[in-house]
């Protein structure tokens, strides 16, 4: 495998670029193969430790595929990282407002600007990925990948964008303080393109704002979601893993296999 790290100017954020590092399979190199492509919010957490911003670990990718990459299906990782700032992060990775209790400086009102983010990835990463690198452009070919808020956005970025994506896996996804919006956005949005979709919750997860209760009953609100606009339940993948925590710890036992599923049958 190799990685390789750019600067893609993107003015949504306060520095005016995001880090974007992709990761190509072994063999790449050799041959005139198109590959598959993973776009990832929290890109920072994929490849290595020395790279996250905060919590315990990385996914740590690069040694699990230099150990395991004969199990792992091959295609290419588009890993975005996130702004510094966790609000900052919430607001890029939330495609809709939140109002916010007033009860905590965590619970303060969110504007957000997931819709123009995945814009550019739209308009302007996703035609530069694709010119740079040897990928399979088609949404049949292209999956979206986040946890906690990055899910919700990976969520909407799949529904919203039939003609980008058809693979989706979101890890402990953030979605129960947007319920009311996302219910709304829910019966507007497309599912009958979705190939693969994996999706998890621990049943002891608190986030800064949402409860365990909260993450459950969001989770089982996606689950019926997708099965009640069609998805066939063979199409997906579905854990609720117990005792488990809304953590890197936690997320990285279960990345592997997320990235095995949606990638099965490309």
């Amino acid at each position: 495998m190799e990685i390789f790290e750019f600067d893609r100017p993107c003015g949504l954020v306060s520095s005016e670029h995001i880090i974007v590092r992709v990761m190509v399979p072994d063999g790449y190199g050799s041959g005139e193969k198109r590959y598959p492509v993973l776009y990832i919010n929290d890109g920072q957490d994929v490849f290595e430790d020395k790279d996250i911003l905060w919590g315990e670990c990385s996914m740590d990718y690069k040694r699990y595929y230099g150990n395991y990459r004969r199990f792992l299906p091959e295609f290419i990782i588009v890993a975005l990282v996130c702004p510094r700032e966790r609000q900052e992060r919430t607001r890029l990775y939330s495609p809709f407002t939140h109002k916010g209790k007033g009860n905590s400086p965590e619970d303060s009102d969110i504007v957000g600007i997931g819709k123009a983010y995945l814009d550019w990835i739209a308009e302007d990463l996703k035609p530069w990925v694709d010119g740079a690198f040897r990928t399979r452009t088609e949404a049949d070919f292209t999956g979206i990948m986040g946890y906690s808020t990055g899910g919700l956005f990976a969520i909407y970025a799949a529904l919203a964008r039939p003609d980008l994506f058809s693979r989706l896996a979101a890890l402990s996804s953030a979605v129960y303080i947007w319920k009311e919006e996302l219910e709304a956005f829910l019966q507007r949005g497309s599912y009958g393109h979705l190939k693969r979709i994996y999706m998890d919750v621990g049943t002891n997860e608190y986030g800064r704002i949402t409860t365990k209760e909260e993450f459950l009953e969001g989770a089982e609100l996606m689950y019926r979601a997708y099965l009640e606009h069609g998805v066939r339940p063979e199409r997906i993948l579905y854990h609720v893993f117990p005792d488990a925590v809304h953590s890197q710890t936690d997320w990285k036992m279960r990345f592997p296999d997320a990235l095995r599923w949606i990638f099965a049958d490309a």
